[in-house]
């Protein structure tokens, strides 16, 4: 077990702890299911020959069949893949989905490839993988480097496989191969739904616009600008890896969009009132209401990060970029978090329903996937709300609570040792 993993299980034993959760039901959850290990060869361009470490986590299928994409990235490793796996598992319990939690990586710089290369890859790890994959069992999706186009080649790979067309089999697929409308802003538009249901919570009550600070501007973090615009509130800084832009009175969201599509950057954005910084980690020292996180890991590692922050809330839309060693100390500098297993969860329930769709043979109207997202996020964040006031506690401890409850009220149904005792 990893490094990683035993950090994220510090917040499940804390939960469990102040629900007094029976410890055998905690001890199914620390470990994962079953966890494969791949050596995949890809032929390069040139001829020549890599070899690539792949993985796929299927960490608990205790509510139904596990879920979760597949990343390309030179930072994948198994612990990683089980850690997230392991925060899927408690996204969908929270989302009150039928899903466990799954993940699946390739260790590879995905920059370097070309797009020949990245089909290979992708068709490659279906083939290794193939063993446990099928939309009763283990359903990928997309993740850090693979999008539609990867979820294309992947349903064509396994259809292949099996002989049969399953295009359930993976979700974020482009809509002309099955996919459903709205899975691409989904994971951002959720965010905003889930920042919007807990502002009492995060001492922001009341109909005033906020100020954001956003960490990331890929697919998630550019369509939570948008709704948080549309919302009427005021992004005043973003940042990505070429640095950060800011601007007192609001960024020009359409202008950035546009510039960060055509230079790759959003510090190319320049105009009247805006200034920009080489040091695009300076986002967490930005003042503003809400710092928003939604770009890899680890950005926020001890109480040293947290005295930087400029923020009065977090909302994590990224994956783990709080780190538990910082919980403590900003709990104490009074600095609440909307954590990721709700915040980002809106991707997740969007592949609910293209799963469900793929199973129907019925596209789904947009305005009923909009409809699919909001409910699910709202009523997440209610049953949060509850379990804060109920048992006094912060809320990332509440979320994690209430995806325990959930799990654990399926585990027990098979049994606890009290129902085999003698007598």
């Amino acid at each position: 077990m990893g490094d990683m993993l035993s950090a994220a299980r510090e917040r499940m034993h804390r939960a469990a702890k102040a629900l007094d959760l029976q410890d055998e039901l905690i001890e199914r959850l620390c470990y994962p299911r079953e966890t494969l290990a791949a050596s995949i060869p890809l032929r390069r361009d040139d001829g020549t020959l890599m070899q690539l470490k792949a993985w796929r986590c299927r960490y608990d299928s205790t509510l139904g069949p596990t879920k979760g994409g597949i990343r390309f990235h030179h930072t994948v490793s198994e612990d990683e893949v089980s850690t997230l796996a392991f925060l899927m598992t408690m996204k969908c319990a929270l989302m009150d989905l039928p899903f466990g939690g799954g993940k699946g990586g390739v260790k590879v710089d995905a920059t370097q490839l070309s797009t020949m290369e990245r089909e290979r890859l992708a068709r490659r790890y279906v083939r290794a993988f193939a063993r446990i994959l099928s939309p009763d069992r283990d359903i990928p999706a997309p993740d850090v480097a693979t999008g539609e186009r990867e979820m294309a080649w992947m349903v064509s790979e396994y259809s292949d496989l099996v002989g049969r067309i399953e295009p359930h089999a993976f979700t974020g697929k482009p809509v002309s191969l099955g996919g459903i409308v709205g899975r691409t802003p989904a994971t951002g538009r959720g965010g905003m739904i889930a920042l919007e249901a807990m502002r009492e919570k995060l001492g922001l009550g009341g109909n005033q616009s906020l100020t954001i600070a956003l960490q990331g501007y890929g697919n998630a973090g550019s369509w939570f600008a948008k709704a948080a615009r549309e919302a009427g509130h005021k992004i005043v800084a973003v940042s990505d890896s070429s640095g950060l832009v800011r601007a007192k009175g609001g960024l020009p969201i359409d202008r950035l969009s546009q510039v960060k599509e055509e230079k790759g950057e959003v510090s190319a954005l320049t105009g009247e009132g805006i200034s920009s910084l080489k040091d695009g980690a300076k986002i967490v020292e930005q003042e503003c209401d809400v710092l928003v996180l939604a770009a890899l890991g680890g950005v926020i590692g001890g109480p040293e990060d947290v005295e930087k922050l400029g923020c009065k809330a977090i909302v994590e839309i990224a994956n783990r970029p709080i780190l538990p060693a910082a919980d403590d100390a900003l709990r104490q500098a009074g600095i609440e978090v909307v954590p990721d297993i709700l915040a980002n969860g809106g991707g997740v329930v969007v592949s609910h329903a293209e799963w469900v769709q793929g199973r129907q043979g019925r596209p789904w109207k947009e305005h009923e996937v909009e409809t699919y997202l909001e409910d699910h996020i709202s009523d997440a964040a209610d049953r949060v709300r509850r379990l804060m006031d109920s048992h006094g506690l912060d809320m990332r401890t509440a979320a994690h609570g209430c995806a325990l409850q959930r799990l654990c009220a399926g585990i027990s149904a098979s049994g606890l040792a009290k129902d085999y005792a003698d007598g």
